[in-house]
């Protein structure tokens, strides 16, 4: 449970501390100005990085120990968080830039001991210190300006990352590395707190504080993961995991240092400039480069121990394409939405439109939400087992407190807090439902199967859903890459190490919740009395628990010997 609490607690603060940075930020003149490179048209505030370092920070600093390597990261991102927001007000010169990123790499590489003892095509023999300590450094920078690079469009940067450092959170899970799937849980969730305030139109930026954190996160972790945690993994696996930010800072440096300028000179020639050129709109350039990230990073999980040729081979493979595939398209002058919709129209898009006209796909996606969800919520709570006293305790007590709230304004709109109330009732009925499933393997099968109506349930509610309160955004999509990837491939060990199950049908729930709340506010005495209702039956099972056990107990100790 720690890595999932270090996820919400993460989350919650990122989102919490983002409204309040948001009306500081032009006080503080740290507001990004659009310019010739740039997509926007308006002034955006860039301080989204500040709430997401505190929010990763948090639960850290709180839940785990502190050993010199989780001493070492947490002293290098207050060293990139100083330096980005700097750079972020003023403008700084690449090479003042550059030093904060050296420092704070150097700080992790000699006070927690974070190096490349083990390189591909080079058995398991470690290198020598000598060549370790450089090679990290440069590795290190380069990670983390790779990200920085990335950060071009409306949630680019931040779905990128947040499906490597996913991947990357599982394979450490694997490897029973704890600390390491803590720290990359609650990062992930930073990440999901800003995006939902960052995809398109973007409300804020993360600015070069928030992008530096997460490729330093991203570089040090993959390090962690490879040199310390699991060695046997391929030590070329990494290129697949981080994916296409490592090859769009490839192909772009290379074009520039082959036309003459400098590598690091700004131009238009990233990934995402190149999709905008090519006639896709916002929302399909960063869906198109979510595919391919999900793709590497998937490839990453399934070739983890394969031969590093193999790593290395998919790695050039993936840059050939993209870049092949980009000159093809310039030079046959290709372009997307070369025909109008009506020119387009199948039998299935006629199809859909009539039921997006009859407002059938309107009513049937929320009645199914809010019909089985305080359902499954109460049959998980009946069919979990043992429940520990703490936890029935503090959850009666979040009883009491949503039947007073429920009493004294019924009316009355949800809060933030009955909003985090919302979220820790879904994980812990989650929770201890998965640990103590012991049903046949077909009524599991079939729970999963709700789980995936309820996954095209909430996409066609958030889709067309009139007022709309969210747009299906790519972030959506990061929901059912972890909601359907993470499990697949845990395969048979979902049950018994439950974490990625946990986490997705959490995530899944929580959308599920957030949308009912949304659409549901001249409702709120029906979603505070569903919870209500969840936390007493868990109370209550815990007390029948208690009682049965202790009559068992009496009735075995009366019993004649």
């Amino acid at each position: 449970m720690l890595a999932t609490f270090s996820f919400i607690v993460a989350m919650f603060i990122t989102m919490v501390l983002i409204p309040p940075l948001m009306r500081s930020a032009r006080k503080l003149s740290i507001v990004d100005i659009p310019d010739e490179r740039k997509v926007h048209t308006g002034a955006v505030p860039r301080i989204g990085g500040v709430a997401m370092v505190a929010g990763a920070v948090t639960p850290v600093l709180l839940f785990q120990s502190h050993p010199p390597v989780i001493i070492s990261y947490l002293l290098g991102i207050g060293i990139i968080l100083f330096f980005g927001v700097w750079d972020d007000r003023s403008g700084l010169d690449y090479r003042l830039k550059f030093l904060g990123q050296f420092l704070a790499v150097c700080v992790v590489v000699f006070y927690g001991d974070i190096h490349i003892r083990f390189v591909p095509f080079h058995s398991l023999e470690s290198i020598p210190y000598g060549v370790s300590v450089p090679l990290t450094i440069f590795a290190l920078l380069g990670i983390t300006n790779a990200i920085n690079l990335a950060d071009g469009l409306d949630g680019l940067a931040g779905g990128t990352t947040f499906m490597s450092i996913a991947g990357l959170a599982l394979l450490a899970f694997l490897a029973a590395d704890q600390p390491l799937v803590s720290l990359s849980c609650a990062v992930l969730g930073s990440v999901v707190g800003f995006l939902r305030y960052n995809t398109y139109p973007a409300q804020v930026f993360m600015g070069d504080a928030g992008s530096q954190f997460l490729g330093f996160s991203a570089g040090v972790f993959v390090v962690v993961l490879t040199q310390q945690s699991n060695p046997a993994l391929s030590p070329a696996m990494p290129l697949l995991l981080l994916g296409l930010p490592i090859i769009d800072t490839f192909l772009v440096m290379g074009q520039r240092i082959y036309e003459g300028h400098s590598p690091f000179k700004p131009d238009r020639n990233h990934t995402h400039h190149k999709l905008l050129a090519l006639g896709f709109d916002h929302y399909e350039a960063v869906l198109i480069i979510y595919l391919v990230q999900a793709c590497l990073v998937t490839g990453a999980f399934f070739f983890r121990y394969s031969a590093d040729w193999v790593n290395l081979l998919l790695f050039v493979g993936f840059t050939a394409f993209v870049m092949i595939g980009f000159r093809v398209a310039g030079v046959s002058g290709w372009r997307a939405h070369q025909y109008s919709l009506e020119e387009r129209r199948t039998p299935l898009t006629t199809f859909i439109s009539h039921l997006r006209q009859s407002g059938a796909l309107r009513r049937w996606p929320m009645r199914f939400i809010g019909v089985t969800v305080p359902i499954y919520l109460v049959y998980a709570m009946l069919s979990a087992g043992t429940i520990s006293g703490d936890a029935a305790v503090t959850l009666g007590v979040l009883a009491v407190g949503s039947l007073l709230a429920l009493l004294l304004q019924p009316q009355a709109g949800i809060t933030l807090p009955e909003r985090l109330l919302i979220c820790v009732t879904i994980v812990a009925s989650v929770y201890y439902w998965v640990a103590s499933a012991t049903e046949p393997v077909a009524q599991h099968q079939i729970e999963n199967l709700y789980f995936v109506l309820l996954t095209i349930a909430l996409i066609a509610a958030y889709r067309f859903r009139q007022p709309r309160a969210f747009d299906v955004t790519p972030m959506d999509f990061l929901v059912v890459f972890a909601a359907i990837v993470v499990p697949n491939l845990l395969g048979g060990n979902a049950i018994e190490s439950h974490l990625g199950e946990v986490a997705a049908k959490s995530v899944i729930l929580y959308y599920a919740s957030e949308i009912l709340i949304s659409y549901g506010e001249s409702r709120p005495k029906l979603v505070r009395g569903v919870v209500v209702l969840v936390l007493a039956v868990f109370a209550a099972k815990y007390g029948w628990l208690h009682t049965v056990s202790g009559g068992a107990d009496a009735a075995a100790s009366s019993a004649p010997p």
